[in-house]
């Protein structure tokens, strides 16, 4: 069984060989790897080249000079996916070598139960300055539980024809790209559950900057964005959204936003949004 497995890469040519040979390394072996490069100027052109001369990988490389976003990289590599399967991986991260087997098993047991699903995906393991913290726990994702949080991550493993029929990555939102594209799928075509094998390793502390780090008028138009294709939303729901929104340190305090997630019941939130004004004022 054929699985694509999409990797979107800028300017990371030595963590996108470690993510590169961690496909290359997996126990299922009948894999196609489509790399898709924004635009680096650190060597990763010639480098996927290479790998594509030697009929390791199919590259999408962007020549211009001008960033076309991670979405359009993703996007490419489905219309390109000969798969009957697909599954992302960001350049800085790394899969364990059992993930796609046991994506397989895991799909094609809930199938011989007849249970209706549209999507995969497994725990996290990240790797932090303080330790290791293990993430997204959740047993079975609905789309009601999606609406108010990314409990799952940034990645799934689905069928190619899944993700072309809700129309791949919305290439406008700047930011929450993968809690967008799952609201969809689960919306088309059901519930995602866990593997639970934690084969998915995040390393936050390789001196680079993640990809998921944004200006804070991307991440406020992306959950703009995503509130819109949610409406209409009640109340909690809206606050639950902010209560997120706010969890990135760069977002600028709007008093009515403070106000509505005040009394909805994240005081603790709030507690840290006055206490990092405080701080920045200070400084």
């Amino acid at each position: 069984m054929l699985v694509t497995v999409y990797i979107t890469t800028y300017n990371r040519q030595p963590l996108l060989k470690r993510a590169i040979e961690s496909v290359e390394n997996q126990t299922h072996k009948n894999i196609q790897i489509v790399v898709a490069d924004d635009g680096s100027t650190d060597g990763s052109h010639e480098y996927l080249e290479s790998l594509q001369a030697e009929g390791k990988i199919t590259a999408v490389i962007n020549k211009t000079v001008e960033s076309r976003g991670a979405c359009y990289g993703r996007n490419q590599a489905i219309a390109l996916a000969k798969g009957t399967f697909i599954t992302g991986l960001d350049d800085d991260d790394y899969f364990e070598p059992w993930r796609v087997e046991t994506f397989l098993k895991k799909w094609f047991e809930l199938e011989a139960k007849e249970i209706q699903f549209s999507a995969l995906f497994d725990s996290v393991v990240e790797h932090r300055k303080y330790g290791i913290v293990n993430c997204y726990d959740t047993s079975v994702v609905t789309n009601n539980s999606l609406r108010t949080s990314n409990i799952l991550g940034n990645q799934v493993f689905t069928r190619v024809e899944y993700l072309q029929e809700i129309g791949g990555f919305d290439e406008k939102m700047p930011a929450l790209q993968d809690w967008d594209t799952w609201l969809r799928l689960t919306a088309s075509k059901g519930d995602i559950y866990n593997i639970n094998s934690r084969s998915y390793i995040q390393i936050h502390d390789h001196g680079g900057t993640r990809i998921s780090e944004k200006p804070a008028h991307k991440i406020r138009y992306a959950f703009e964005r995503l509130m819109t294709k949610l409406s209409p939303l009640g109340n909690k729901e809206r606050a639950a959204l902010l209560n997120n929104m706010y969890g990135y340190e760069q977002i600028d305090n709007k008093f009515h936003e403070i106000v509505t997630i005040f009394f909805n019941g994240y005081f603790r939130k709030v507690a840290q949004i006055i206490n990092r004004t405080y701080f920045k004022k200070k400084h």
